[in-house]
């Protein structure tokens, strides 16, 4: 018995020491380089991939099982044009035998080099990197069915839930030069990145390990270049299913169409958790400093897999949105007047088209303060909101604002309703201060005083001008204590009754045109754009007026019609030179915003003047019309004057 037991285990030994002898020498006189078509064969009938082996194989097996492959390609499936899905330039793993023996899974740095990967949905929503098992085999071999797909030949769908973490003992992964690619044919999305760099320490599950990667990032829809370098500690845990990124400290460049100016060194840093199992994902302890500003706050999202619910507290501080966004257009006309005014054809101004379809497409709650804001030139002290957005509804309320010596508060509603945009807005302004205000957003100083605005508006449309033909709501305005700079109403009326009454201009003391006020205020209706207000008031020391006023928004031109009373020294003075019962004077704005151009109504003067008068002041006009008495002359004037003496 002992004899067969020592004969047993020498044969045993015999054998271990042929297969250890086989697995040393094996590599080095068989040329699996020559068996290529057999394992790119092997390859397309377990997984339908067509894999072309294009650089050599080398194979080891003590004291690593070691794979090194030379360069080769992954062909995509026959309905895509592309030829192909990816391609490496090199390609080491090595696993450690004796491991393997007892059920453990260690590995030595898996090297990849030159990865190339284009990732293609297309307009059907079918990837290509989801390849059909084949029925059977490129010789015409039908597969077993355990080799194959049942049904459309297709895999199933995995949601993230679905997601497992290998339990991996890995010295460390190493990505340099490679690229990966991905366009959806049915949304036009494009992005790719670039020189993509990846070193990590010894990975192992459960384990925090270090992770260093740059890359450069290019969107083509819309235009973005960016360049990523980053470092972090990561963690994968298996169980829970989840990667954890702390101390992350990430370095960016950024640049794109939407942006203003590019954005050059800004630093993020925070902490990351992505939970596959839990469709979770939360920012946390973010900081990220950008063009002279500092933001802080944390992001959460959760049921990534079906619609995402995110909640997003932010605080930021000196962000200047100016430098990110780009100037709106300026018009190119010479005008915005009624013979020339812009299109209003929403098909002929493609860059302002706005859609609100992606409100759709997430729910959000959220908390943003902003301190020493800019926003088209504005300068904002404070600012808060409070949002919240589901079934394509959001609403951001209370809006709340320091500007200007004053305060704004309000609310702003977004819907989208059949791929229209629906707007609501209430906005309250309280004492703020009109001059440095119009001096900061339109560049203009012709209007300075204390403004208090109330408005309710509302309106649709899918882009810029439609919002304007479309606005429908009312408001009101008052200001205090202020000066209309370009307007001198004081010697505008000297000199249009000395024009009428054929006496010489008065001159003007000094270059400055302004009118001083104690209160300009009044309410507009508004419908289909058009503003329009019965109640105008201005009061001064020397007059007041009462009006109306029609502002053609989607035209940018206005009208008034408004007569004025005066007051003091001017009263007196017109109506003594004037022999005036009352001074109760017509006056008329009206033009294009950029150029406003302010008269007296003179027709409707003489028409009161006549009307008063009678005979006496006709027969002082013709003589001041025709001093010499001409018969034919006298004859056409008087024919004119008598249409504004009643009958």
């Amino acid at each position: 018995m002992a004899r067969t037991i020592k004969l047993t285990v020498a044969i045993v030994g015999i054998l271990l020491f042929l297969i250890i002898l086989a697995i040393i020498i094996l590599p080095h006189i068989v040329d699996f380089n020559k068996h290529k078509p057999e394992v790119e064969a092997g390859i397309y009938n377990a997984t339908g991939y067509q894999v072309s082996l294009e650089g050599d194989i080398e194979l080891s097996f003590l004291p690593w099982l070691g794979l090194d492959v030379g360069r080769a390609s992954v062909a995509n499936p026959p309905d895509f044009e592309d030829e192909n899905l990816g391609s490496v330039e090199a390609l080491q793993i090595r696993l450690k035998v004796w491991p393997l023996l007892l059920g453990q899974v260690q590995m030595d740095r898996v090297v990849l080099k030159g990865l190339n990967l284009d990732l293609i949905k297309d307009a059907q929503g079918r990837p290509n990197w989801i390849a059909s098992r084949p029925d059977q085999t490129i010789d015409g071999t039908r597969l077993s069915p355990s080799l194959a797909y049942a049904g459309n030949n297709e895999p199933p769908d995995q949601g993230s839930g679905d997601f497992f973490i290998p339990a991996l003992d890995i010295a460390g992964l190493e990505i340099t030069d490679s690229n990966i690619s991905y366009r959806d044919l049915g949304t036009d999305a494009h992005f790719r990145i670039e020189d993509l760099n990846l070193l990590t320490e010894r990975i192992r599950q459960d384990e925090p390990f270090g992770l260093e990667s740059d890359m450069k990032f290019k969107s083509f829809s819309p235009e973005l270049d960016a360049r990523v370098d980053l470092k972090t500690q990561a963690l994968l845990l298996g169980e829970e299913r989840t990667v954890k990124l702390s101390d992350l400290d990430m370095d960016l460049d950024l640049s794109g169409e939407f942006l203003h100016e590019p954005i050059k060194d800004a630093r993020i840093r925070g902490d990351i958790v992505y939970a596959f199992g839990a469709g979770s994902m939360e920012v946390s302890g973010l900081s990220m400093q950008a063009m002279d500003a500092d933001f802080q706050g944390q992001i959460s999202a959760h049921e990534l897999d079906d619609i995402p619910r995110i909640r997003i507290d932010l605080e930021a501080d000196n962000l200047d949105l100016d430098r990110l966004m780009p100037p709106p257009e300026e018009n190119k006309e010479s005008g915005n007047n009624r013979g020339n005014s812009p299109d209003t054809n929403p098909g002929n101004d493609e860059n302002s088209e706005i859609s609100l379809g992606f409100l759709h497409d997430f729910t959000l709650e959220g908390h943003i303060k902003m301190t020493s804001l800019k926003a088209y030139q504005a300068a904002i002290d404070e600012m808060t909101a409070e949002i919240t957005s589901d079934n394509g509804e959001m609403r951001i309320s209370p809006l709340k604002a320091k500007l200007y010596q004053g305060s704004m508060e309000g609310f702003i509603t977004l819907r989208d309703v059949n791929d229209e945009a629906h707007i609501e807005l209430k906005k309250s302004l309280m004492d703020v201060q009109v001059q440095p205000l119009l001096q900061d957003v339109a560049e203009k100083d012709f209007l300075s005083g204390t403004a208090e605005l109330d408005s309710e508006l509302k309106t649709f449309g899918t882009n810029t001008d439609m919002f304007l033909e479309n606005l429908f709501g009312h408001a009101r305005m008052e200001l205090r204590d202020g000066t209309i700079r370009g307007m001198d109403l004081e010697h505008k009326i000297r000199d249009g009754f000395a024009v009428a009454f054929g006496e010489q201009r008065p001159s003007r003391d000094n270059d400055e045109k302004t009118t001083g006020f104690s209160s300009f205020k009044g309410s507009f209706d508004i419908a289909s754009g058009i503003a329009s207000s019965q109640d105008l008031e201005l009061d001064s020391p020397v007059l007041g007026m009462t009006g109306d006023m029609r502002i053609d928004l989607p035209d940018s031109y206005l009208e008034s019609r408004s007569r004025v009373t005066l007051a003091g020294a001017l009263k007196e003075e017109i109506e003594q030179r004037y022999a005036l019962p009352r001074a109760g004077i017509p006056l008329r704005i009206r033009g294009p915003y950029e150029d406003v151009s302010v008269s007296l109504d003179m027709e409707v003067i003489l028409r009161d003047l006549l009307q008063e008068k009678g005979e006496g002041l006709l027969q002082q006009l013709m003589d001041q019309v025709d001093p010499e008495g001409r018969e034919e002359q006298r004859n056409g004037a008087r024919d004119m004057l008598q249409r504004f003496i009643p009958r």
